[in-house]
């Protein structure tokens, strides 16, 4: 006679509910120990993508001097015709920026083609500013308001020198971590005594110079107050003549 094995059934199908809380419980605590570590990786991650546009644009600005042998001022940029949406054209249709006024970016994304695009993904842009490559002379006010002096007690570019002319990214309505995040990776290392966000922010305001808590003796990312509080507005050296 053929013997049958017996199949023992469990009466269990489910997890009791205090195996479910636990469980969760658990969940919770890992999320809570990773998130902000996935949050400050992501932040730092935007500011990187960021720097590599302005060593893009810096590229761009030196190839645009080497084919023309000089950088125009914003002001003297009448027309930039949009090849990149129109190569073929005979000739091209003109570029209208939706925000602000034509500027060196335009020229480069647009005309030459030696850039890929002027956003970054840091910053907050807005119905009257958005990101932006200047070129203005020193001594004049750049977009968002602020004066280039040329001078270290008010604002320099620590690259520029005894510049004429200065290109810069602006990157307008930064949050304070992204602006300290970005001073840090620009303008540091700072001094031991730069111990907050607010710090390195500070340690180059434009009108307020180089400041003495930081130990900065150039910075090439100046910060002036953005539209809201909390906000800062982002000057980052690309290039000078």
């Amino acid at each position: 006679m053929q013997k049958h094995t017996p199949v023992i059934v469990s009466e269990r199908s489910a997890f009791t509910l205090i195996e479910m809380i636990g469980v969760l419980a658990i969940m919770s605590i890992l999320a809570a120990m990773i998130a902000p570590n996935v949050i400050k990786s992501i932040r730092e991650s935007k500011i990187s993508s960021a720097i590599a546009s302005v060593n893009a644009a810096q590229i761009a600005a030196t190839h645009y001097y080497q084919r023309y042998e000089r950088i125009p001022a914003d002001t003297e940029i009448i027309q930039v015709l949009n090849y990149k949406a129109d190569p073929n054209g005979d000739p091209p249709q003109e570029y209208t920026p939706e925000v602000g006024n034509r500027d060196l970016g335009d020229m480069l994304v647009y005309q030459t083609q030696l850039l890929e695009q002027e956003s970054v993904p840091i910053g907050r842009p807005t119905s009257t500013l958005t990101f932006a490559i200047g070129s203005s002379p020193v001594g004049t006010t750049l977009i968002g308001g602020v004066t280039y002096s040329g001078t270290v007690d008010s604002m320099i570019f620590d690259s520029a020198g005894k510049a004429v002319l200065v290109a810069y990214y602006f990157m307008p309505n930064l949050t304070t971590r992204e602006a300290a995040g970005l001073a840090i990776k620009v303008n540091g290392p700072f001094g031991a005594d730069a111990l907050t966000e607010l710090d390195f922010i500070e340690a180059s305001l434009a009108g307020n110079g180089i400041a003495q808590k930081g130990g900065l003796e150039g910075a090439n990312a100046w910060f002036a107050p953005g539209d809201q509080s909390g906000e800062y507005h982002a000057y980052v050296y690309v290039f000078h003549q």
